[in-house]
C-alpha cells in the first residue's frame, strides 16, 4: 500500500472552538492518558532537539476492549518513552464522527504530530489536511490514507491487506477443508471499510478462481466492533447457514468470537482461518478449532509509526511507508512462539 503524492491542497481554514476541549470527554466518552520519558535525549539529539514534543495517538477501536488495538497502543507508548515524546492517547471507540472531533480538538492544542488510522478512508481526509495546514505532521497506521490525502499525510505503517488476504485464501485451499462449490463466508466488523475490502478481496479472488463458492462482497457479514453483538450476529448466521464449510474473519472481532459462535450454533466441522491475534484466537489455534491466523503485528504498527514521528521531529527525516509484515501464518504448530505470558498485549 503506497500513498501517492498529489498536488498540494489549498489552505483549509481551521476553526475549532476552544470550548470543544472542555466538552470532549462528555461528548465522546473517551479517556486520555499521557506517556512521556524523563530522559533528556541521546547525544545525537534523538529525543531532545525538537521543543514541541506533544503528540496525539488516536485509535479507531478501543484498546481497553480490543486485544489487537491494545497491541498497537503498547507499541506506540514504548516508542514514545524511548523518544521522550509526550503521547496523548484517545479512542474514537468505533465511531467515525468521534474520530473527526478528536482530530479537530487535537489540532486546537497545537501538537507536533498526530497519529491516526484511516478506517473510513475519504471521510477523514479533510480533517487530516486541516492538521497538515496547521503545521502538524500527520502519520497514518493500520489503514492507509487514500491517495486524495496527498501530502497531508506524511507516512504509513501497516500490512499489505490484499497480499495477506491472498495468503489466507491460499492456505484455506491448501488445507483441503474446502472443495469447488463449497459455501465460504467472509465476515468483518465493517465489510465496507478499506481493510475489509482489501483483505477480503485478496481471499475472495484466490478462492473464486479455484471454484469455491465464496459469498460475494454484498453478502459478507457485518458484526460491528462489540464482542457481544459480534457473537450474536455470527451465531444467528451460522444457525441459518449450517451448510457453510469455512468462515474467513478479516477482522479481530469476528475472529475471536467465532469459536464460541460455532459452539453455540452446534457446528463442529466448519474451518476458520483469519486475521489478528487475541487470547481466544490463541486458544482456538491450540484447540485445533482455528486453522491459522495472519498476525498483523499491531505492536509494530504503533511502535514504528510513533518512532517515525520522533525521527521527523528531531532530525527532519521524512516518514516513510512501511509494511509492518505479518506475511507468515500462525498455526497450531507455531502458536507457542507468541503465547508467552509476558508477551500478552504485545503479540496476542
Amino acid at each position: 500500500m503506497k500513498l501517492t503524492l498529489s498536488t498540494k491542497r489549498g489552505l483549509v481554514a481551521v476553526a475549532v472552538a476552544s470550548t470543544a476541549m472542555l466538552g470532549l470527554a462528555a461528548c465522546t466518552g473517551t479517556e486520555t492518558t499521557s506517556v512521556s520519558s524523563s530522559a533528556s535525549g541521546l547525544e545525537s539529539g534523538f529525543g531532545a532537539r525538537a521543543e514541541n514534543r506533544e503528540a496525539y495517538f488516536i485509535t479507531y477501536y478501543n484498546p481497553a476492549s480490543d486485544a489487537f488495538w491494545a497491541q498497537i497502543l503498547a507499541g506506540a507508548e514504548d516508542a514514545a518513552k524511548l523518544g521522550n515524546l509526550s503521547l496523548t492517547h484517545q479512542t474514537a471507540d468505533a465511531d467515525p464522527a468521534t474520530m473527526v472531533t478528536l482530530v479537530q480538538t487535537a489540532i486546537a492544542t497545537n501538537p507536533a504530530v498526530i497519529f491516526m488510522p484511516f478506517n473510513e478512508g475519504e471521510a477523514w481526509v479533510d480533517v487530516a489536511c486541516q492538521a497538515h495546514d496547521a503545521g502538524i505532521t500527520v502519520i497514518s497506521y493500520n489503514v492507509p490514507a487514500p491517495d486524495t490525502a496527498g501530502e497531508c499525510v506524511s507516512g504509513f505503517v501497516g500490512q499489505d491487506f490484499y497480499e495477506v488476504g491472498g495468503i489466507v485464501g491460499q492456505a484455506l485451499l491448501d488445507s483441503g477443508k474446502v472443495e469447488p462449490g463449497d459455501k465460504v463466508l467472509i465476515t468483518a466488523e465493517e465489510p465496507d471499510q478499506p481493510y475489509a475490502l482489501q483483505r477480503g478481496g485478496g481471499a475472495f479472488d484466490v478462492l473464486d478462481q479455484a471454484g469455491i463458492g465464496v459469498l460475494p462482497q454484498d453478502q459478507w457479514l457485518r458484526v460491528g466492533g462489540d464482542d457481544a453483538g459480534a457473537l450474536d450476529a455470527l451465531t444467528s448466521w451460522l444457525v441459518a447457514n449450517p451448510d457453510v464449510k469455512a468462515v474467513i474473519p478479516v477482522g479481530g472481532t469476528p475472529h475471536r468470537n467465532l469459536p464460541a459462535a460455532l459452539e453455540a450454533a452446534g457446528l463442529s466441522d466448519v474451518a476458520i482461518i483469519g486475521f489478528d491475534t487475541a487470547p481466544q484466537i490463541v486458544q482456538g489455534l491450540k484447540d485445533g478449532v482455528i486453522l491459522a491466523t495472519a498476525d498483523q503485528q499491531g505492536y509494530v504498527q504503533g511502535f514504528q509509526s510513533t518512532m517515525q514521528g520522533v525521527l521527523s521531529l528531531d532530525f527532519g527525516f521524512s516518514p516513510a511507508n512501511i509494511n509492518s509484515g505479518g506475511l507468515g501464518l500462525i498455526t497450531e504448530e507455531t502458536v507457542a512462539n507468541i503465547e508467552a505470558k509476558d508477551l500478552q498485549g504485545i503479540r496476542w
